[in-house]
């Protein structure tokens, strides 16, 4: 079996190359994002009547229902399982979730003081923790059950990081609340 010539790559060819493939994720991932966070707005602003991002929009209700599940790791308000049941979806759309919630703009920085007035900072290294453990996106797992070609290994890898981010959480914020820290 021969093998092609190997040659350096150049400059332009490596340029045209990460552009192309950047380009394309961009357009696929923010396609994605895009539209969880229109399907977020439209549950935080039904039913019609209810106030926006409020507890009694749908969003709020499927948070509540999730948040005693997080109350041991330190976050369990119905806005921060509501983000976490949204980052299944696609994981980059967790902060968005908390901006359409808390009803911020599109400057970042307006949602900082807003979380330190609802957050304790354990909570929220709790929080993150969980957010970086928890299971992968929508589109890992759908590569998890097409690679695995098993259901039953497909909800392992999804149970498995469930348990672990929660674990983690709680030991991080029971912990620090030993320690005294929060």
């Amino acid at each position: 079996m021969e093998l092609p010539p190997y040659r350096m790559p150049t400059l332009r060819g490596t340029l045209i190359h990460m552009w192309e493939r950047g380009s394309a994720f961009l357009r696929k991932a923010g396609t994605i994002i895009f539209s969880v966070v229109v399907l977020i707005w439209l549950l935080s602003v039904l039913p019609w009547g209810a106030e926006p991002g409020s507890r009694e929009s749908l969003i709020g209700h499927l948070g509540a229902i999730f948040a005693p599940v997080f109350a041991p790791a330190g976050f369990g308000t119905w806005e921060a399982a509501a983000a976490l049941i949204f980052g299944l979806l696609a994981k980059e759309v967790v902060v968005s979730t908390l901006g359409v919630i808390y009803g911020v703009g599109e400057e970042a920085e307006s949602l900082i003081p807003i979380i330190q007035q609802q957050w304790t900072p354990l909570s929220a290294y709790a929080f993150m923790a969980m957010y970086l453990i928890y299971i992968p996106c929508a589109a890992t797992i759908g590569a998890i059950k097409r690679e695995t070609n098993s259901w039953k290994w497909t909800a392992f890898a999804v149970g498995y990081g469930l348990v672990l981010g929660w674990l983690v959480a709680v030991i991080i914020y029971q912990g620090g609340r030993l320690l005294g820290l929060g």
